[in-house]
């Protein structure tokens, strides 16, 4: 009998997926002997492992060149799909990971017949840090043909056997949680020995929840003090006449990092002015990041636009800029003595996978260079040096997102 990863097209370039199914065979799939208590028709009675979804994640995810989700074309009991290698995938995912849906669909020839089936499997998601992955555990399945032959579909059900072999697994996913604009989640899909990157984009409205992992910053610090933005408590640090935020803005608005939720909220430049601040509070300038250097009596050449990352004490003092723990290099000079708190997030992009964290610090000042980019502050950690400088960030056509602070006068 075909495995059931014959019901699906052996190359899906726009696929999220790993595929593991065997013994289905798409043209004779039909509900096992009901009298047999062994041989469960649709999977039911199938244990799988379940966990909590981080929020990013949950709701309805499309393949972002499908018209729509396949769950539309599901409950209105017509058909989305093509011959070919583009795939037609819609992932439902649960904040609980219980009763989720994964729906796809694929169109062959046999003859002169056209079969078009679609694939509705319901089941668990399991998420783990590492590697960073989303697992979809089937537990039941429904397929629908239709067919050049007759009007209508045809509904089956997936046998049991079948059924426990379906799996998807997402490898590094990262899913953006803008509240005025689409959103997309990418990922890497793993089949055998291929690793593609793709993209999905969400169904907003009714399948969102609030993007507070963990509930980060949800209450105001016991001691110290803070600033409030939206629903989060932010905690300050007061450095020579300016008062900063000692953590990234981690609210919505972007990209994120779940394995790192301490690296915040990753933006588009154009998207901070969208922050509600309170009064007195603003993005930094140039200005702003370099008294925080002077601060620390760490020399900045105007020159070389950059610290001396070769110079034992300027990399001393510049530690004390830099959070305790995260960072690759254990030289022993990042301390945080000054209590800024810099942690190595980088940067992150809606399709690629740019190098850089645990080594880089990356924050969005208020300049724009010459050539009108955005002005990025910089800590940077090489086997040898570490430095400070700045650098305008060009947003081309895969805009950077990358992390903000916020400072305001005493």
């Amino acid at each position: 009998m075909k495995k059931l990863k014959s019901m699906l097209p052996s190359l899906l370039l726009a696929a999220m997926v790993v595929l593991t199914c065997s013994g289905c065979d798409k043209d004779e799939a039909k509900p096992a002997d009901p009298t047999d208590p062994a041989t469960p028709t649709d999977g039911g009675g199938i244990e799988t492992p379940f966990t909590a979804i981080p929020a990013q994640y949950v709701g309805t995810w499309y393949i972002d060149h499908n018209q729509g989700p396949l769950s539309v074309n599901w409950e209105q009991g017509t058909f989305q799909g093509e011959q070919g290698f583009r795939e037609f995938r819609t992932m439902v995912m649960t904040a609980d990971g219980k009763n989720a849906v994964e729906y796809s669909s694929d169109v062959t020839n046999a003859g002169t017949e056209v079969k078009q089936r679609l694939y509705k499997m319901t089941g668990t998601l399991e998420y783990k840090t590492n590697p960073n992955s989303i697992t979809f555990h089937a537990t039941s399945g429904k397929m629908r043909v239709f067919s050049t032959q007759y009007t209508g579909y045809k509904e089956f059900d997936i046998i049991a056997k079948d059924v426990k072999a379906y799996r998807t697994v997402l490898i590094n996913p990262e899913a953006s949680t803008y509240s005025n604009s689409q959103n997309f989640m990418t990922a890497k899909r793993i089949d055998g020995e291929m690793n593609q990157s793709v993209r999905f984009k969400k169904v907003e409205g009714g399948t969102s929840t609030p993007t507070n992992p963990g509930g980060l910053y949800s209450q105001p610090p016991a001691t110290g003090t803070y600033v409030q933005i939206g629903d989060k408590y932010y905690p300050t640090v007061t450095i020579g006449n300016l008062e900063w935020m000692s953590v990234n803005y981690a609210g919505p608005g972007g990209l994120s990092d779940s394995e790192n939720p301490e690296y915040g909220t990753f933006l588009k430049h154009q998207d901070v002015k969208d922050i509600q601040v309170p009064s007195g509070w603003r993005l930094p300038t140039k200005q702003d990041y370099l008294a925080l250097l002077k601060s620390q009596g760490i020399v900045y050449d105007e020159v070389w636009e950059s610290t001396d990352g070769s110079d034992v004490q300027s990399k001393r003092l510049l530690g004390q800029l830099m959070a305790a723990t995260g960072w690759l290099k254990q030289d022993g000079y990042a301390n945080n003595k000054s209590g800024f708190n810099a942690v190595p997030a980088n940067l992150m992009v809606t399709n690629g996978n740019p190098h850089g964290k645990g080594t880089n610090c990356l924050l969005w000042t208020s300049n724009i260079d010459e050539e009108d980019n955005p002005v990025v502050f910089k800590i940077i950690q090489l086997p040898s040096d570490t430095y400070s400088s700045f650098s305008g960030q060009p947003v081309g056509y895969n805009p950077p997102h990358i992390p903000v602070r916020f400072v305001r006068n005493k």
